[in-house]
């Protein structure tokens, strides 16, 4: 069975409301088409704005002592890796990172775990694990030993990457384990 509607005055369609129609369809398509074009050539310019939500701040200490805030890496593109000691696929994936951490890039690596948290051991233990995994020291390991970053992030699953833009925007963050060819695609992809 095959329905059809029409509309105007009984049930015909007058000629001004077919060219009203259009037009409004030439229009939406000429606004699209302007506005593909204008992110096309901000986005080849270096000047396009990326689309999400700002990324939540945080100062965090590395497994040295040192202090690393969001804000002080504005103006630079950051991946993140929530992760646990005791996860597997976090674990598995280390490697790859740590390729990827060693290689020249145009983005900053940081990984974060919560000592304490979500079955994570001790920031002491953590350290001692880690040296004993092997794992490169070109892949720097924040310590969110509050959980507050956690939760900011909604971390509900490791690992959990998040993908920040170079204005601070959080375009991406998805629960999974994710290779090194994966996470450059998807850096590329962001201003």
């Amino acid at each position: 069975m095959l329905f059809t509607a029409c509309g105007g005055e009984n049930g015909k369609n007058t000629e001004s409301q077919a060219n009203s129609g259009q037009e409004k369809a030439a229009d939406q398509s000429s606004e699209t088409t302007n506005t593909d074009r204008q992110e096309a050539a901000e986005k080849e310019s270096g000047k396009a704005k990326n689309k999400g939500v700002a990324a939540p701040d945080f100062t965090l200490k590395d497994m040295n002592g040192e202090e690393v805030s969001l804000s002080s890496l504005q103006g630079k593109k950051v991946y993140l890796k929530f992760w646990a000691s005791w996860c597997p696929p976090c674990r598995k994936s280390m490697p790859s990172l740590g390729e990827l951490a060693a290689e020249e890039r145009d983005f900053e690596i940081y990984t974060i775990v919560a000592p304490g948290f979500s079955g994570e051991q001790s920031a002491e233990d953590f350290k001692s694990w880690y040296d004993e995994q092997g794992y490169s020291k070109d892949i720097p390991v924040l310590f969110d030993e509050t959980g507050e970053v956690m939760q900011a992030y909604r971390i509900s699953a490791f690992p959990t990457n998040a993908f920040i833009g170079s204005d601070g925007v959080l375009v991406s963050i998805m629960a999974g384990a994710t290779g090194k060819e994966f996470i450059k695609e998807k850096m590329e992809d962001i201003q």
